[in-house]
């Protein structure tokens, strides 16, 4: 049974919100249900136009140097999850990295074949920095502010995708204990990075 919810329901951030949670990290689609927030828009602009889409995301700090991939709603309605276990997603209905505002990027932590692009995610302390490459041949670069793990009923969705008055940078993937019968983690890891400069 595939999860979501169609656009004509929700908000953008809920939309966010259902797409981080039928997003798989383990082994299938996620099966909770979604956390619907309020509408929320941004005011203050960190570039002052639309800038190019993301292409890479580069976290030497854990060895990744990983394709963005844009993640659109399928017919269904669903945000799938990115291509493969070593790509990551943008969803693209959000900022742009280095727009106002929090981009986000989602990626697996594991599947059945072993350690996917964001499996040390959880590793990356406050400093570390995350480079994001756009298709302009630019570069967005963010340093780590915190890292949050939350349950998944439980999501701060206003938290994660609310208004800021500053270009930010959510990554975001599974994370917590694992559920054998269910195929999933219990758990979202969320990274939370501003903008440098």
């Amino acid at each position: 049974m595939r999860t979501g919810i169609r656009p004509s329901a929700l908000t953008a951030a809920a939309l966010a919100t259902a797409a981080l949670l039928a997003t798989g990290c383990g082994t299938a689609r996620e099966t909770a249900a979604p956390v619907v927030a309020p509408a929320m828009t941004v005011t203050a602009a960190a570039e002052p136009e639309q800038v190019a889409d993301p292409v890479r995301v580069r976290i030497p700090r854990i060895g990744v140097d990983a394709a963005v991939r844009a993640l659109e709603l399928d017919p269904h309605g669903v945000l799938p999850p990115p291509p493969t276990n070593h790509d990551t997603g943008w969803w693209r209905a959000g900022p742009e990295p280095g727009e106002a505002g929090p981009a986000v990027v989602v990626g697996h932590v594991d599947s059945r074949e072993g350690p996917a692009v964001f499996f040390r995610l959880r590793d990356l302390d406050p400093g570390d920095r995350i480079a994001v490459d756009r298709a302009d041949g630019t570069t967005a670069e963010f340093t780590v502010g915190r890292t949050e793990r939350y349950g998944k009923n439980s999501f701060p969705t206003a938290e994660v995708y609310g208004d800021t008055p500053n270009a930010q940078l959510r990554l975001i993937t599974c994370g917590g204990a694992f559920d054998r019968r269910s195929g999933h983690y219990l758990d979202n890891v969320v990274v939370y990075a501003d903008r440098i400069g």
